[in-house]
């Protein structure tokens, strides 16, 4: 009996000393505060949710053609012939902007007409910050904010937010992550509150807020054309439309087949390179009518938070190219748009590394997720072939990171000479990617063959990293810092020199076309536009469904 009551005691004394250090690690864990990008739905001042498209999604034939006759005739009669576009630009936002009309922002980057995200949504977030709910055992806010407006308009609400979430958990800190153009307004906060110790751990999540080659590029004009790149491009809408990833501007199955089929025979006889030459000539002459037009009909040059994403390098070009030089009556309009821009410009992306030098000032442990696999979502980018997973490229998201063009290897020089410094770890297995010259390498993790929407792969490390105190590459045990993703299976592994193709559409520009090939390509256009023909005369497609 002494026997079991001893023994009794022993198992109590254990429980007493376990028991409180087990529900110590819980009680450890610090609330997260998430940030997200512009996946918020829209609505208007009398709550129905708006679309880039106000109508009811179906356009007829008579319009179409009405639209493209009233692009081309100034494109023909004033731009071809006398070089003069402004009326060419003209004629592309009277087309293009009633499309945006709802969603877009008045020329202080302000909502108009009562727009923005749901009260209802807000009101909702507002509350969870009262409370809290747990994903995954992890207790997780979202911070709802509608994503066209500067950052600046939302970081005392986020800062308040933050205060709430403490009082109700009975935190002194919190930690945060923000993950695509959540990155901005995540940068914005700290800038201006992150010196209070508020915030303990911050990972930026394949942030846009290191500057994306899409968005930087477009809005400065500078567009490239390249053949090889287009064709495996073209390769990548194939393979997305196949696996129903969605990525970029994949069009449907039929219209992507003719596009394939006809870049494969245009390269096979050498003909893409010519066309492109002239297509660079063309765009060179009208650019500066072209992108204004657009972007100010799409409603992207408006808004703010798109501009946190132009590099430093691209500003002036870019509110030179969107707003026109100082002193102009255009530049004079959008005073108070232009103004957001540059506030957001000098206090934090003018100079990012020593944004990121006073967070670790201020005490903030912070590192970053990048992924890489895809091409550019444009194929007329500059630095489109930097590994990237689509919409911002390795260099940008793993900040500093160094990269080879996609298809190819870092060369055994600059890889010997990276091992002669010791810092042959940080060189990807697939020899792709350099982490050693980012800026915090041992907080840097990287998945490969994950394009921008996947997001769930890197969930166990952002909460492990969050969770903890000063984790590293070398303490989270969720995955190693170089990683691979199936997209097939959804399965995650440390990535390895037998695991690290690249993705099959990679492979699908033919390098050194031969007459054997370039035959097979002729007669492979041939039969797919047979198969067009038919299509169309028994009416199983129409110039409707062929635009989605």
């Amino acid at each position: 009996m002494k026997r079991f009551i001893s023994l009794l005691l022993v198992f109590v004394l254990t429980l007493g000393i376990t028991t409180p250090a087990a529900f110590a690690a819980e009680e450890e864990r610090l609330p997260i505060v998430y940030i997200r990008g512009n996946g918020e739905p829209l609505y208007d001042a009398d709550g129905n949710e708006l679309t880039a498209d106000s109508g009811d999604g179906s356009v007829e034939m008579e319009e179409i053609v009405e639209s493209v006759v009233n692009i081309l005739k100034p494109f023909v009669t004033e731009g071809m012939l006398f070089d003069k576009w402004d009326n060419y630009g003209k004629a592309v936002y009277e087309e293009i902007a009633p499309l945006f009309a709802d969603t877009g922002l008045d020329e202080n980057g302000n909502a108009k007409n009562g727009t923005g995200v749901s009260p209802e949504q807000l009101a909702k977030s507002e509350m969870d910050a009262q409370g809290s709910w747990h994903y995954d055992m992890h207790i997780e806010y979202e911070f709802c904010f509608d994503w066209r407006l500067s950052p600046y308009d939302h970081v005392d609400r986020l800062h308040q937010y933050v205060l709430d979430v403490m009082k109700a958990t009975g935190k002194t800190q919190v930690s945060m992550y923000g993950r695509c153009l959540g990155g901005g307004l995540l940068m914005a906060y700290l800038e201006k509150y992150g010196h209070l110790g508020h915030i303990k751990n911050v990972l930026f999540v394949d942030v846009l807020s290191n500057g994306s080659d899409i968005i930087s590029k477009t809005f400065s004009g500078k567009l490239e054309f390249d053949a090889d790149y287009l064709e495996n491009y073209v390769g990548q809408l194939d393979y997305c439309e196949k696996t129903n990833k969605g990525i970029g501007f994949a069009f449907p199955e039929l219209l992507n087949e003719i596009v394939f089929q006809t870049m494969d025979y245009f390269n096979q006889i050498n003909a893409v390179d010519a066309l492109l030459c002239g297509l660079e000539r063309l765009y060179s002459r009208l650019y500066k009518a072209l992108i204004p037009a657009l972007l100010h009909a799409m409603g992207y040059a408006t808004q703010v938070n798109y501009w946190t994403c132009v590099y430093e390098e691209d500003m002036d070009e870019a509110l030179d190219l969107i707003f026109g030089t100082e002193g102009t009556e255009t530049r004079t309009k959008y005073k108070g748009l232009i103004d957001k821009i540059l506030y957001y410009r000098e206090r934090v992306s003018s100079d990012l590394p020593g944004f990121y030098d006073q967070l670790t000032e201020n005490g903030i442990w912070f590192g970053f997720t990048a992924k890489y696999g895809y091409l550019a979502m444009l194929p007329i980018v500059k630095n489109e072939r930097t590994p990237g997973d689509s919409l911002v490229n390795i260099e940008s998201a793993a900040f500093g990171a160094t990269a080879a063009d996609m298809g190819t290897q870092l060369s055994e020089e600059y890889i010997n000479a990276r091992i002669a410094e010791g810092n042959g770890k940080y060189i990807s297995p697939d020899k792709m990617v350099d982490l050693s010259t980012s800026y915090c390498p041992d907080r840097t993790w990287v998945l490969k063959n994950a394009h921008h929407d996947e997001f769930q792969p890197v969930f166990p490390i952002i909460y492990e990293f969050l969770d903890g105190t000063r984790e590293t590459v070398d303490t989270v045990s969720a995955g190693t810092q170089f990683m691979i993703f199936n997209p097939e299976t959804r399965e995650v592994a440390e990535m390895t020199e037998s695991n690290c193709a690249d993705l099959a559409f990679m492979s699908t520009a033919e390098k050194n076309p031969t007459f054997v090939t370039m035959i097979k390509s002729y007669f492979s256009l041939c039969i797919m536009f047979f198969r067009f023909l038919v299509k169309l005369i028994t009416g199983e497609v129409d110039f409707g469904s062929l635009f989605g």
